[in-house]
């Protein structure tokens, strides 16, 4: 047996209004916009991602009806937004208007804050905390070129390792120095997925470091825990 819910329907004043908001503060994507009658469309719009959930933009037909825009849900949060970048979201959606009733909030499931639409209605933007299997590891040992201070190379790590904790989709980067031989050093690092590590490749802080030109990387390592 596979069933799945596939639209819901969100009551709304005005079809036309609810799309600027949707679509144009949101992001959402128009799946479609039927004419039904001379007062009634069928529309639905979906968040721009792989679900096939979609929200059906349904106009209140009567009195009885409009009494249920913008709560449908007796003032609780009535839909849940998941995103893979909470920071770009809550940022662009911020400098387009949209009104945050509740402050980002790192809950035991991932950063969540609630925000209004056009009509009241609440919703959760999320960004869930990825399980283990979705994380990106890696491991690399760099050595000390000569000719090149060891005092100052730590101090570049160092800096290194500030910025990229600072990236959102860093989970873990520590680096270690070799006992043994105090000009090598082992890098392990964490990201949510490969997506995050591959931003992190190309991110201003990394190519700063890279164009110092002081570490030879003796080797770099994939790996996954078992």
């Amino acid at each position: 047996m596979n069933r799945n819910i596939r639209h819901i329907s969100l009551i709304v004043e005005d079809y036309d209004d609810a799309l600027d908001f949707y679509i144009g503060k949101l992001g959402f994507q128009l799946i479609e916009d039927t004419k039904l009658s001379e007062t009634k469309r069928w529309v639905l719009i979906k968040p721009k991602g792989e679900s096939d959930f979609s929200l059906l933009i349904a106009k209140s037909a009567n009195d009885f009806q409009k009494t249920y825009v913008g709560n449908q849900s007796g003032g609780r949060v009535f839909l849940f937004l998941n995103t893979d970048d909470f920071e770009r979201d809550y940022n662009a959606f911020k400098e387009k208007g949209v009104e945050f009733v509740r402050v980002p909030k790192q809950e035991s499931y991932g950063t969540v804050a609630v925000f209004k639409d056009l009509y009241g209605n609440l919703w959760d933007l999320i960004e869930p905390i990825t399980t283990s299997e979705n994380h990106f590891f890696s491991t690399g040992i760099v050595e000390l070129k000569s000719g090149y201070e060891l005092d100052n190379a730590k101090e570049e790590l160092r800096k290194l390792a500030r910025k990229t904790k600072e990236e959102q989709g860093n989970i873990t980067f520590e680096i270690q120095q070799l006992l043994e031989d105090r000009k090598r050093f082992i890098i392990w690092e964490c990201f949510k997925n490969k997506a995050a590590f591959d931003i992190h490749l190309n991110t201003a802080h990394f190519s700063d470091f890279l164009n110092k030109d002081m570490f030879e990387f003796i080797k770099e390592y994939s790996a996954e825990k078992i």
